[in-house]
C-alpha cells in the first residue's frame, strides 16, 4: 500500500508538472502572437502612399491574435477600433500613362508597391500580394490598352522591354481562392520567385526569350515567336530555341516543332494589367503571375542578356 501510494504521489507530481510546462508554453505561444501583431503594424507602417494597408494590417492581425481575444472582450475592440477599415474604391477610367482600369484600386497599388521594393519587404508581404491578387482577378474590367507599346515597346533601342518574374498563385490556391475566398487557402497562397527570371518581347521582330540566370555565369533561355491579340489582351507564344550558357562556354540548337501547339492551342497569358512599371497576367495553366519592368542598369547587374 505504501508503494502504491507513493507511486500516485510522483504520478500526480509528473502529472502537475507537465501541465504547468503546457499552460507556461501557451502563454508563450500568445505573447509569441502579440508580438507578431506589434511587427505587422510597424511593418504595416512603412506602406507609404498604399491606402490600403491599414485594412490589409487589420485582416493580417486580427488572425495573429489569440483565440480568446478573436471571440471578443475589450481588448479586441479596442484594437479594431484603433484601425479604420479598408477604403472600397470603384474602378476609374483608365489614365495616361497606365493600361488598366485597375489604378484607383488600393489592391493594385500595393501589388505595386511590393512588387517594386526589395527582398526586406517581400517577406513580410507574400500573403498581402495573394490576398490582393485575388481581388483583382475577380474584378471585371476593360482589357489593358497598348498592350504592345506597353509589354514590347522598343523605345530605347534595347531589343525591346524585359521583365522579371516576382510572384506567383498556382491554380489550385487561385481557384480555391476564388471560389471559397482567401481564407480557405492557408500559408502564404503564392510565392515570391526565387531565383532570376526574365522574359524580354520585341514588338519590332515579334519574338519572345524567357530565361533563368544565376549569379551571373549561368543562363538558360528559350526564344520563340508570339502574337499579341490586342482586343483580348492575350499573348500566345512558343518556343523553337534553347541556348545555355555556362561562363565563357556557350551552346544552343534549334527546338523541334510541335504541330500540336499552334493557333490557339499555344501556350498563353491573359493580361490583367499592364503598365510602366508591372504587368499581371494569367497563364495557360491557369496560375496568376507578377512581372516588374527592369532596365538596362539592372540587366548589366545581373548578367541578365548582356
Amino acid at each position: 500500500g505504501t508503494r502504491v501510494a507513493r507511486n500516485w504521489r510522483l504520478a500526480s507530481a509528473r502529472h502537475r508538472r507537465a501541465r504547468s510546462k503546457e499552460r507556461e508554453r501557451q502563454r508563450e505561444r500568445e505573447r509569441e502572437r502579440e508580438r507578431e501583431v506589434k511587427r505587422m503594424h510597424r511593418s504595416c507602417g512603412r506602406l507609404s502612399g498604399v491606402s490600403s494597408s491599414a485594412g490589409v494590417c487589420a485582416a493580417a492581425a486580427r488572425r495573429g491574435l489569440p483565440a480568446s481575444r478573436r471571440r471578443g472582450g475589450l481588448a479586441q475592440q479596442q484594437h479594431n477600433a484603433s484601425v479604420p477599415a479598408p477604403r472600397r474604391v470603384r474602378p476609374r477610367a483608365s489614365t495616361e500613362g497606365s493600361s488598366s482600369v485597375l489604378d484607383n484600386l488600393d489592391n493594385l497599388a500595393l501589388v505595386k508597391k511590393v512588387a517594386l521594393s526589395g527582398k526586406v519587404f517581400q517577406q513580410i508581404s507574400a500573403r498581402e500580394m495573394f490576398e490582393a491578387l485575388i481581388a483583382i482577378n475577380q474584378i471585371k474590367s476593360k482589357k489593358p490598352e497598348n498592350l504592345s507599346k506597353v509589354l514590347a515597346g522598343n523605345e530605347a533601342g534595347e531589343g525591346g522591354s524585359y521583365w522579371k518574374l516576382v510572384y506567383t498563385v498556382g491554380k489550385k490556391n487561385l481557384n480555391e481562392a476564388t471560389s471559397k475566398g482567401t481564407g480557405s487557402v492557408g500559408g502564404n497562397g503564392g510565392n515570391f520567385f526565387p531565383v532570376t527570371a526574365v522574359q524580354n518581347w520585341n514588338e519590332e521582330t515579334n519574338r519572345i526569350q524567357n530565361g533563368i540566370f544565376i549569379l551571373g555565369v549561368f543562363s538558360l533561355i528559350f526564344s520563340g515567336d508570339f502574337e499579341l491579340v490586342d482586343k483580348s489582351a492575350i499573348l500566345y507564344f512558343d518556343f523553337d530555341r534553347l541556348d545555355i550558357s555556362l561562363g565563357p562556354l556557350s551552346f544552343g540548337f534549334d527546338l523541334p516543332a510541335n504541330e500540336e501547339r499552334v493557333g490557339k492551342k499555344r501556350p498563353f497569358f491573359i493580361w490583367l494589367h499592364a503598365d510602366e512599371d508591372i504587368a499581371i497576367g494569367r497563364g495557360r495553366g491557369g496560375g496568376i503571375a507578377v512581372w516588374k519592368k527592369v532596365d538596362k542598369s539592372y540587366r548589366e547587374d545581373e548578367g541578365v542578356y548582356v
